[in-house]
Parts: structure tokens; C-alpha cells; sequence
């Protein structure tokens, strides 16, 4: 990733000292200037006028860096590479250190110019409600101010959105899209911070001034191994782990997990601020009037006093999801009015309990929720607004964490009237075995069909419909696409629910 730099730094203040594998053979190039940094061999520009290019060799899952530094050096014989392996011998212009993820994102920081410093950052981290909670700090930060987000559906800059790879990008990327983001005059930047972005060190170095969890449960197991792991991960954006502590920690005690972490930062002299409906919590959601189909009144009782909200979100979660970001952003600013009035105007997430009403009076959610515990929320939430049935499309994702597949069936299959099991993204996983998995959650045999097509599975519920029932077209939300194997399909729930409720 290139960059136009006055006063370039010297290589050596890039790395730092304790990074460094071989201090004695860093010596040969110490003092050359950096005008690129790339984990990307595909982005290697010919030999730049303006500094040596610096490549991260990588290992990922699907691939390793070290495979294309012979590609790196035959397009730009200037480049330097970055490594945890010794590549003395073969390489002459190579620097090996201790940790690659942790000196990419100190390199990343220090080449952008520290832009986390010129921002008010909030993190989220949590299994669920990451993305809500992002939306609604922009909503209210940008009537006080200008801000931007990096999330699941969108990285915005203020300035122009661009495509996700990640819900967290690399550290390069992050620095880089931190940098625009200053320059397009932003003061407040929301970031969904994943799990993987913490383990892998994608936002070491970053300084948080606030950070906010949300929830934890079962998910990414077959990446962390267990849920103490999982935990654990989460737990570094509130310890310093990365680098920094924020300056505040926002909480969700109703949450085992949270209170747990709530509790620890006590106990290690830390002032978290806690939010939920429990009666301790510092923002108690309480005095809930309304909530139902059309919308949500209700109260947060802060320290100082008391607000009444009113919104068109519903459900007990996205309570929740509202005292998370209006505690965060309270800690930027003390604007309580204005971002009373912001929650009010907010019209939802793409995804998110997405409604399409059908001409035949049908009402379908489209949902991102592809967890057993967000699955069970969002289905208990809609039950308490049906008239009839509840009709549930679902599916589970291929060479993702097998093992919420049962459970994830099992409580959809007890919860719905009726149930459609089928594909989600199987990647390269064969849509049978995925089957057999979740079939072990079957209880009711009468009550779910599986469907291994997708647009049919939505099409069976559509036409199995009728008016007063509600269905849920659950896993996908947002995405506008299906993997399968090497392959990337079209496939938008939302678009496909209007093209068939208009044909039924």
C-alpha cells in the first residue's frame, strides 16, 4: 500500500529494537527509507523513487506469505521482507522478527502518522449486536460531529465507503483507512472489532477511547478452540493487551460474560461503566412501554437522571443494543438530547430484522443471525409480536464451527411452527454433510424440512404462508452473495423474498 510521504522515517525507527530477531544484519540496511508497506505481493509497485517497498510474509490459513517473496523482489529488487522465519540465506534483504502481526501493526501506525491519536475511537467487540450498536454510534455521533465506521456491511471514511473484506481489516489496511478518514476531516471513527482481528493482532497499537462489549457466546470455536479462549481474545481489547487501555470501558452486565469482565476491571483498580437491566447498572434500561412490531418506548436511567426513548428498533436485544451505544457515546459527548433524537430518526441495519411486507399481508424478517444464542433471541422476539405462525429459512455456514450446528437446529426446530433447513454459505464443505450435522438437532421431525436450494427453501415459506404469519429468513442478512467452493453467486434473501412475494 503506497503513500506519498515528506520526511519519510528511516527504517529503523519503523521496527522497533525488540522486534528484531538479528540487530547485526539489520545494520545493512538500517537507514534506508520506507515508501511502501504491504502484507500483498500483488500490490508491489517496480522500484520506487521515493523508498524501498517493506512486505510482510504472512501465513495465513489459505496461503503463505513466503511463497510470493520471490514474486515481491522480481517486480521491485529494492524490497525489504519481513519475517519470523530465518531467510538470511536465501534472502540478503530480509529482516526477521519475533512477531510479524505485532511489527506490521507498529510499522502500520508509525507510517500513517499515528492516526488513532487525531480520533475519538470506540471499539465494540461481542458475539452479538456488534453491528447495531455501530449504526446508532454513528447515527448520534455525526448530530455533534463527523464520523465514520469500519464494520461487517461497510467501511466508511467519511469521506466515501468501500468494500469489507474483514469486519476487522489488517493492520496496513486499518492504519491506512484510519489516515483517510483524518484527512476527510472525521473526529469519531466506530469500529466493529472482532475476535480474529484481537488474536491476530490487527489493532495492536490502536488507542481506544472507548470500548464496548456487547455479549458473548458460542461462535469462531473452531478457530479459538473453546469459549475460555474465545473469551480471552475478547478480553484484549479491555486489558492493554494491545498495546493501550481505553479510557473507557463500556459493559453489558446482564451478560454472564460481562459481568464477569465487569467485575475483573474492577478488581484491577479500573472504573468501567456498566449498562443493561439490571438493577446495578450504571445505564439501566428500564420502564419499557412499547415493544412491539412498530417500535420500542422506554427509559435509561443514567447516574444523573433519567431519558425516555422512543424508536423504531424492537425487541428486548435491541434495548440493549440502544443503552450500549448511547452509554458509549455519552463518554465522547454529554449530548443526551440530540442522541435521544438521533435514536428516534434511525431506521434500522440492513439485515437486522430487515421487514419486507408481502401483498398477501405476510410479514418477513430478513436476519443476520447465525448463532445458536442469536437465533434464539431473534426468534423469541418475534414470537411476542406474531399473530398466527412463524415460519423459519435457516441454514449453517461450511468450514465454520461445526459444532453450533445442532444446537442451532434444535432451537429452531423447538421455537418455529415451521422450519426450513438449507444452504447458507457452504464454501467448500458438502451441503449433505453439513445436513447431517444439523439434523442431529432435530426434535420434531413434522415441524422442519431440509431444502438444500436456497432461493426454494424461501420460496416453500412464501408460498406455505398466510396473512398474520411472520417469516424469518435467517444467517445471511446483509450479504448480497453465496459461496460455494471457488465460487461467489449472487444471492440477496431481501431481493429474492420481493421477487417471489410478488409471483405468489
Amino acid at each position: 500500500m503506497a503513500r506519498n510521504m515528506e520526511n519519510l522515517q528511516a527504517l529503523k525507527n519503523l521496527i522497533d529494537d525488540d522486534l528484531l530477531m538479528d540487530l547485526e544484519h539489520f545494520q545493512a540496511f538500517k537507514n534506508e527509507l520506507v515508501g511502501q508497506i504491504t502484507c500483498d505481493s500483488r500490490e508491489v509497485n517496480k522500484p520506487l523513487v521515493n523508498g524501498v517497498t517493506l512486505f510482510f510474509a504472512l501465513v495465513g490459513q489459505c496461503f503463505d506469505g513466503h511463497n510470493f517473496i520471490g514474486d515481491v523482489f522480481r517486480k521491485n529488487p529494492l524490497a525489504i521482507v519481513a519475517s519470523e522465519k530465518d531467510l538470511n540465506l536465501c534472502h540478503t534483504r530480509s529482516i526477521q522478527v519475533k512477531d510479524i502481526q505485532t511489527a506490521m501493526a507498529i510499522v502500520a501506525k508509525k507510517f500513517f502518522k499515528k492516526p488513532d491519536a487525531k480520533l475519538n475511537l470506540i471499539g465494540i467487540t461481542g458475539t452479538n449486536g456488534k453491528t447495531t450498536t455501530a449504526y446508532l454510534c454513528r447515527a448520534m455521533l455525526n448530530t455533534v460531529s463527523k464520523a465514520g465506521m469500519l464494520g461487517t456491511i461497510e467501511y466508511d471514511v467519511c469521506g466515501k465507503t468501500r468494500k469489507v473484506s474483514n469486519t476487522t481489516p489488517a493492520a496496513i489496511t486499518l492504519f491506512q483507512m484510519l489516515a483517510e478518514a483524518v484527512q476527510n476531516g472525521c473526529r469519531e471513527l466506530i469500529l466493529e472489532i472482532s475476535s480474529h482481528a484481537l488474536e491476530l493482532k490487527r489493532v495492536y497499537g490502536l488507542e481506544i477511547g472507548v470500548a464496548v462489549f456487547t455479549n458473548l457466546s458460542s461462535e469462531h470455536l473452531d478457530f479459538h478452540g473453546n469459549i475460555d479462549n474465545y473469551f480471552s481474545a475478547k478480553g484484549k481489547l479491555f486489558y492493554g493487551t494491545n498495546g493501550y487501555k481505553p479510557k473507557y470501558s463500556v459493559i453489558n452486565i446482564d451478560d454472564v460474560y460481562g459481568r464477569q469482565l465487569f467485575h475483573s476491571l474492577k478488581h484491577n483498580g479500573e472504573m468501567p461503566v456498566s449498562f443493561g437491566f439490571s438493577n446495578d447498572a450504571d445505564f439501566k434500561v428500564c420502564n419499557v412501554k412499547k415493544n412491539d412490531i412498530d417500535g420500542t418506548i422506554f427509559e435509561i436511567r443514567t447516574p444523573r437522571q433519567s431519558y425516555e426513548f422512543r424508536s423504531h428498533l424492537f425487541g428486548y436485544y435491541n434495548l440493549l443494543n440502544m443503552a450500549a451505544s448511547f452509554t458509549a457515546c455519552m463518554m465522547v459527548y454529554e449530548e443526551p438530547k440530540k442522541f435521544i433524537e438521533a435514536i428516534y430518526n434511525f431506521q434500522g441495519v440492513p439485515g437486522r430484522m430487515d421487514k419486507v411486507m408481502l401483498p398477501n399481508g405476510v410479514a418477513v424478517f430478513i436476519d443476520y443471525a447465525h448463532t445458536p444464542d442469536a437465533l434464539g433471541t431473534t426468534i423469541e422476539t418475534l414470537l411476542s409480536v406474531k399473530q398466527r405462525h412463524l415460519i423459519t429459512v435457516f441454514g449453517c455456514g461450511g468450514n465454520r464451527d461445526a459444532t453450533k450446528r445442532a444446537p442451532m437446529t434444535r432451537i429452531v426446530n423447538e421455537m418455529s411452527d415451521f422450519a426450513i433447513a438449507t444452504s447458507d454459505n457452504p464454501r467448500h464443505e458438502l451441503q449433505d454433510n453439513i445436513f447431517k450435522d444439523m439434523e442431529r438437532g432435530v426434535v420434531d421431525g413434522s415441524k422442519i424440512i431440509f431444502t438444500k436450494d436456497r432461493r426454494e427453501a424461501i420460496t416453500k415459506a412464501i408460498q406455505r404462508s398466510r396473512v398474520g404469519d411472520i417469516i424469518l429468513i435467517a444467517g445471511k442478512g446483509h450479504e448480497t452473495y453465496q459461496l460455494v467452493g471457488d465460487k461467489v453467486f449472487d444471492f440477496d434473501d431481501k431481493k429474492i423474498v420481493k421477487e417471489i412475494g410478488n409471483l405468489c
